[in-house]
């Protein structure tokens, strides 16, 4: 009996803790709840410093330049003495050729090149220009002696040819006359019958015979006695004699002389060169400087580094022919060399940031390589094309670091440059600071506790802090919400909104302060 007393007792005690227990932890839960719907405020003394803005960039290492060098096609290389990747000096030894084949091959070119100059020999500078096509000459403007270019640009021609024996004249007419009916025209010292060829929007075409018709004269036609109309005597199917240039010496035609095709119509001094001497003087030219190439690897049948560099891409195997080329050098891609070490990369840059950069602005380079080291650049290229990615567009940017013996090509890194920099000025935290539509603002708080608002204009900002440049002085002290203070008693609540209706309204709670 005295044991079911104690054990009830004890359930007692039990059940009793418990209660206690939930009414402290609900005073507790009141009093957070009390105390999260007030505002906490902080304060911030305001001091100078320095900022700056910067992009940053990854990227891989890559030459400064490079370089192919070329060997005669058709050469037969004996022994390739370096591999893709292998570190060359100047005038180290990559390639060795085979005597017997640059001897036969420098025979070749030999022979080409006397081919060449007995073609350069014959030029001539003086020819003749021919009638293009069996007509009657109707305009020769052009006197002996005159340049012919001179002449072309002046008359527009040298000569001009009427094709089919007519010439015409347009006149305007309202009158009703059949095609290929009978007219006379007339001119100054002469007439001739003709017929009406074509019918226009005002009027006819009328062609008569080219024979003894002048040309650019004014011309009229009747019908009988009955004026049709006026018009300008014009050759019905004009030819244009042309040539390329040189001095008129002698006029083989008249005006009205009849030609047929190839006839020679006048001859010129001073010809320009044609197009296959022309042709024949820049194949010599190029063949000359193949056989001296040859002429060299006779006498050192040896492909040696022209600079300090890196062997990128070889074209060439032992005992096998160089490449035949369609270039007209005669010269084949040998070995491509990488010049001036591993100093460039090249980071991309979005479209916000690309206005920022600017040729020779400082980059700081780090090496995934040697992670603790700082390397020294500049920017040295800015694309103008981006290339875009969804809805982003990069900008290529190239920057060129300091030479470094350790750094190879397709090392990672990483660029960072200095777009902006300001020193000893005053700073501010952006998240102290507000906006609305009238603008920046901070708060300052009166002597008696009371929010003041202080319009505020900045600067530059890095994102994290921002250079004021109005409305602040150093050491001034302003006020912001404190969010970490309520998010400690519950993470997570949103007190965005709480905040700025309280800001704004100056109210400071009882616990606010620094």
């Amino acid at each position: 009996m005295d044991t079911k007393k104690k054990k009830s007792r004890v359930w007692i005690w039990i059940v009793g803790v418990i209660v206690v227990l939930i009414v402290a932890a609900l005073v507790l839960i009141r009093n957070a709840i009390s105390n999260a719907s007030q505002t906490v405020y902080a304060s911030y003394t305001l001091s100078s410093g320095s900022l700056e803005t910067t992009i940053t960039g990854s990227g891989k290492l890559e030459s400064a330049d490079s370089q192919t060098l070329q060997l005669p096609a058709g050469v037969t290389v004996s022994d390739v003495l370096v591999e893709a990747g292998d570190a060359v000096k100047a005038g180290d030894t990559l390639a060795l050729l085979d005597p017997a084949s640059l001897a036969n091959r420098a025979a070749e070119v030999s022979s080409e090149l006397s081919s060449l100059d007995r073609q350069i020999a014959s030029r001539s500078t003086t020819g003749s220009v021919t009638a293009p096509v069996r007509g009657r000459i109707k305009y020769l403007p052009v006197a002996e002696g005159d340049a012919v270019l001179s002449a072309v640009s002046q008359y527009g021609a040298l000569a001009i040819l009427s094709s089919d024996e007519l010439m015409q004249v347009t006149i305007s007419s309202d009158a009703e006359l059949a095609l290929y009916a009978k007219v006379k025209v007339v001119w100054a010292e002469g007439e001739k019958t003709g017929r009406i060829a074509a019918k226009t929007d005002t009027g006819y075409v009328v062609t008569l015979s080219d024979n003894g018709t002048p040309y650019l004269e004014n011309a009229q036609v009747f019908d009988g006695e009955t004026l049709l109309g006026e018009g300008t005597l014009e050759i019905h199917a004009p030819v244009a004699v042309l040539a390329a240039g040189g001095d008129i010496e002698d006029i083989r035609v008249n005006e009205n002389d009849l030609v047929y095709a190839n006839n020679v119509l006048f001859t010129l001094s001073h010809e320009p060169d044609t197009a296959n001497y022309r042709q024949a003087l820049s194949d010599r030219t190029e063949k000359a400087a193949l056989y001296q190439t040859l002429l060299m690897y006779q006498a050192d049948p040896r492909l040696l580094a022209t600079n300090d560099g890196v062997v990128s891409d070889l074209f060439l195997k032992d005992n096998t022919d160089v490449a035949a080329t369609q270039d007209s050098s005669g010269l084949s891609d040998a070995v491509t060399l990488h010049l001036g070490g591993a100093v460039k990369m090249r980071i991309d840059v979005d479209e916000l940031d690309i206005n920022s950069v600017s040729l020779g602005q400082a980059v700081a380079v780090t090496m995934d390589a040697f992670p603790n080291e700082t390397f020294e650049a500049t920017v040295t290229h800015i694309s103008r094309i981006g290339s875009a990615a969804g809805s982003i567009t990069t900008y290529p940017v190239e920057v060129t670091l300091t030479g470094d013996a350790r750094l190879l090509e397709g090392m990672n890194g990483s660029a960072v440059i200095t777009t902006a920099k300001v020193e000893n000025v005053l700073l501010v935290p952006i998240d102290n600071t507000y906006e609305d539509a009238a603008g920046t603002y901070v708060y300052t708080r009166a002597e008696d506790g009371t929010l003041i608002r202080v319009d505020i204009t900045l600067g530059l900002s890095d994102g994290t802090n921002a250079e004021v440049t109005g409305g602040l002085t150093a050491g001034q002290v302003i006020w912001y919400v404190d969010t970490s203070a309520n998010s400690m008693l519950f993470p997570g609540m949103n007190y965005a909104e709480r905040r700025m209706n309280n800001a704004q309204q100056g109210g400071v709670s009882s616990n606010g302060g620094e």
